[in-house]
């Protein structure tokens, strides 16, 4: 099983340790992560690197390094630190919604796709409920680029997110912080085979204080299989983009 959508590094709520955060999922069952840090968000690169090594030294191929790209990492030396940091990249995060300016400056929004290009990886795109990252903002991105793959995180709008689905091949969506009867809608319309299994983790310790991190991914599991075929259920938690040992979609 996999979860395609997990965090490590500072975020409002505090620190979260890269055994922290691998010790959680390993509890919940999780084999294989996705991983992006939100150290990113104060541009702490060199903390960066160091968080994803450390993962790597205690979860080896089963973690999967994203690398989260901000508009002022890509005006500065970050960009080449980042990509001469030998982490083997296996993906590229945009979070157009923390980082506006990716909306409005389309020129360093095809640079930072290049990233991706350049890297051979799959873009995970945060979809949210404002203008700037809507799901159906990133409708005519897929449109104009499909040689590469993009995964909507979190799908929302819902309606907007099927509508990019049913028009891209090459665009996907995570289940992070998805509510389950999107992703029962999800699969009615025959999208099984483009859901990723995520959980946003650990950021759920800042909405819900009163359970740990293990606790809620065991939740998020249980629902999905409490709504779903087994046959979906199953599909979607092995389903990934980020591969190192040659597996994916």
């Amino acid at each position: 099983m996999t979860d395609n959508h997990v965090h490590v590094g500072w975020y409002t709520d505090g620190y979260h340790s890269p055994f922290e955060v691998w010790q959680a999922e390993q509890e919940a069952g999780i084999n294989e992560i996705a991983v992006s840090s939100t150290s990113t968000c104060a541009e702490l690169y060199k903390l960066v690197v160091r968080e994803m090594r450390e993962l790597i030294r205690l979860g080896g191929s089963r973690i999967h390094p994203l690398l989260w790209i901000t508009p002022r990492m890509m005006k500065t030396w970050g960009i080449r630190y980042m990509l001469h940091s030998n982490i083997r990249w296996e993906g590229v995060k945009m979070h157009w919604r923390a980082h506006r300016e990716w909306f409005y400056n389309r020129p360093l929004q095809l640079r930072g796709l290049e990233v991706a290009r350049h890297l051979q990886v799959p873009v995970l795109l945060h979809t949210g409920d404002f203008k700037e990252c809507h799901a159906s903002v990133f409708l005519d991105i897929c449109r104009q680029h499909e040689d590469l793959s993009f995964v909507l995180a979190h799908g929302w709008p819902i309606d907007e997110t099927m509508e990019v689905l049913a028009k891209c091949s090459n665009a996907y969506v995570d289940t992070a912080f998805m509510p389950v009867v999107n992703a029962v809608a999800l699969v009615q319309n025959g999208f099984a085979g483009r859901m990723l299994f995520g959980t946003d983790a650990p950021i759920n310790l800042l909405f819900y204080k009163d359970r740990t991190t293990t606790e809620y991914i065991k939740e998020c599991l249980t629902s999905l299989q409490r709504e779903l075929s087994l046959e979906a259920y199953s599909q979607i938690l092995s389903n990934t983009l980020y591969v190192s040992r040659g597996r994916g979609l």
